[in-house]
């Protein structure tokens, strides 16, 4: 069964047996244009519900169904620039309460930074430090990761002098690579009077040498209108091991003197050697990696109903 057809069914059977559900929708849009032409989306969209589910003559008290979609689009001169999206669903037994195991599968791509498909399924747990204002989560998940390789291939010649670029082509085969990895996530959630809150959450998902953390803050603004928020989020993300932007390789339409590492007149920079790209399952290539850290500052609205 694969992620989609997992979270239809979720959908449908919560939806079954919680007595309500809530809805929020939230966007944001920026346009810059002149000597630039920089076009910006985003949207989202969550599910949630709390109650009390019955499964014949036993109740699970206080549990949470969460299904949320994340959507971050751009143009820059009229082509396409960033495109990532992440899906996230959560089941939680006894949320309310001090101890509370978990179920969560996440699906996401992310093109900025090379990332075709990334798919997790896990189980968890949560304990209540402090009330509902913190808390810490740890969860086993099983990934799966695939990276973007069309037109990712750029084939060098030695042109006499100096290494430099010839052509473009697609890599001939990447393949998922799968994981085991640990997730640790303390979430702090702070009311500032009425109409203020904020809140922070730090995951640190290590699996051996590649450690992912994503550091999400938010702070919301409540308006006169119960149903309209102002929201301003800031997200840290890091990545030791992040996702080839580059595969080099010479091309073998030609034979060459020049070398990447003694490329001549030319300057030619790369990060991994075909050693380590062997190791990762990429082939017999010359690297160029993304960088390992991200942030993104977004302020926009979101629309409760």
């Amino acid at each position: 069964m694969n992620l989609r057809t997992f979270i239809t069914s979720a959908i449908f059977s919560i939806s079954l047996v919680f007595s309500q559900f809530n809805y929020q929708v939230s966007g944001g849009y920026y346009d810059r244009a002149g000597n630039t032409d920089y076009k910006y989306y985003n949207a989202g969209f969550s599910v949630t519900s709390y109650g009390d589910i019955n499964f014949g003559g036993i109740t699970v008290k206080d549990s949470e169904f969460l299904l949320s979609v994340d959507k971050n689009f751009s143009t820059y001169a009229g082509q396409d620039y960033e495109d990532d999206q992440n899906i996230l669903f959560l089941f939680d037994l006894w949320a309310n309460g001090r101890f509370s195991p978990f179920i969560i599968a996440e699906n996401s791509y992310d093109t900025y930074r090379g990332i075709k498909d990334r798919t997790n399924f896990g189980l968890g747990a949560k304990y209540r430090v402090f009330g509902d204002m913190l808390s810490v989560s740890a969860a086993f998940l099983s990934e799966s990761e695939e990276v973007l390789g069309k037109g990712r291939v750029y084939e060098y010649v030695d042109y006499g002098d100096s290494l430099g670029l010839y052509a473009f082509s697609d890599h001939p085969g990447i393949k998922p690579s799968t994981y085991s990895r640990i997730s640790i996530r303390p979430k702090l959630k702070l009311p500032i009077g009425e109409n203020f809150y904020f809140q922070s959450e730090y995951y640190y998902k290590p699996a051996g040498d590649d450690v992912l953390t994503d550091w999400k803050n938010k702070f919301v603004i409540k308006t006169a209108e119960e149903w309209l928020n102002i929201e301003i989020s800031y997200n840290f993300k890091s990545d030791t091991q992040p996702a080839p932007k580059y595969f080099m390789t010479y091309s073998d339409k030609f034979s060459h003197t020049a070398t990447f590492e003694k490329p001549g007149k030319g300057t030619v920079t790369f990060d991994q050697n075909p050693e380590y790209a062997k190791a990762a399952g990429y082939g017999d290539y010359y690297l160029t990696e993304y960088k390992k850290d991200d942030t993104t500052l977004r302020v926009g609205f979101s629309i409760s109903f």
